[in-house]
């Protein structure tokens, strides 16, 4: 009989310790969960400037590296038209022998200009130009050049071209202010990056004249500054003072307060130039070389852009 009841207590004793496994199996299978976050990326933007010009000279157009006759104005250099021509390109980064101008036989009363885009392609910029004069040149002495003085022309002097040459370089926004056309000319503003300084809103970067320091700065901030007060309108078109026209395309876009480029609008400049018709003698076979160089930095946590760069 004692056996019998011991075995009952062995047997109570088991289920009882089966019980507890179990209870302690249950309690270490917590609730979890788990998320990954797979090809975290950093890519650097982008900052690419690229721009495209049209040369205008006497009354003719550079088109297709040939001079015709531009229908707007008579040519005072009809023996030109057909004639190989230098200073027109579509947009594209600039390389060695884009010129804007490349110019020989030129006479007192003669006239050109160049019609300058440039484009901030992917993002807001602060944009600079600088134009370098590298030559200036006597080259030789012609008659009627070296009687201008009794000491004679001497040709280890510098020329008197650079000097006689006048420039003039204006934002070229046509009838409405800040920049509609991607191409001209363009319905929006057809006076938008033409040949001329007549459109309602364009503005002289500064005096016409020679260009007479070793490097002759435009920055650009100012201008666009100057432009957006003179417009009048950018307080309801641009509300927000960066510069993107709250009407898409409209007035205003690329007039941002401050002045930097906003990025994906394309500026017009014009750079026309002019030999006086009461230029004399002295400037006779003188030749004039200048590079023009554009830089842009980038705008976005940058207040004080370093230019020159």
């Amino acid at each position: 009989m004692g056996i019998n009841i011991n075995s009952k207590i062995l047997l109570s004793v088991a289920s009882i310790a089966a019980a507890a496994a179990l209870i302690v199996g249950a309690t270490i299978a917590f609730f979890s969960d788990t998320e990954t976050s797979t090809g975290n990326t950093f890519a650097a933007g982008e900052l690419d400037l690229q721009i495209d010009a049209e040369a205008h000279y006497a009354g003719l157009t550079c088109t297709d590296g040939f001079w015709v006759e531009d229908v707007s104005d008579e040519s005072t250099r009809p023996d030109l038209i057909g004639e190989p021509c230098e200073g027109t390109w579509s947009l594209q980064d600039l390389g060695e022998g884009d010129t804007f101008f490349a110019l020989s036989d030129v006479k007192p009363g003669d006239t050109g200009e160049s019609t300058i885009s440039i484009h901030v392609f992917d993002n807001d910029a602060w944009g600079w130009f600088r134009v370098d004069p590298t030559e200036n040149a006597e080259n030789d002495c012609t008659e009627p050049e070296d009687n201008l003085s009794d000491d004679g022309c001497n040709t280890s002097l510098d020329g008197e071209l650079q000097e006689a040459l006048l420039f003039n370089v204006w934002l070229d926004q046509g009838d409405i202010a800040g920049f509609q056309c991607d191409l001209t000319p363009c319905g929006d503003d057809v006076t938008e990056g033409d040949n001329l300084l007549n459109g309602q809103f364009d503005l002289p970067l500064g005096s016409p004249g020679p260009i007479d320091d070793p490097n002759e700065d435009y920055p650009l901030a100012p201008i666009v500054t100057v432009a957006r007060s003179a417009a009048g309108t950018c307080g309801t078109d641009d509300s927000d003072g960066d510069g993107v026209s709250e009407a898409g395309n409209g007035s205003c876009q690329g007039l941002s307060a401050d002045g930097h480029l906003v990025g994906s609008t394309t500026y017009y400049f014009g750079v026309s130039w002019e030999l006086p018709e009461g230029t004399g003698n002295e400037v006779q076979s003188d030749s004039f070389v200048a590079d023009m160089e554009f830089q842009v930095e980038q705008y976005r946590n940058n207040p004080t852009p370093s230019f020159p760069l």
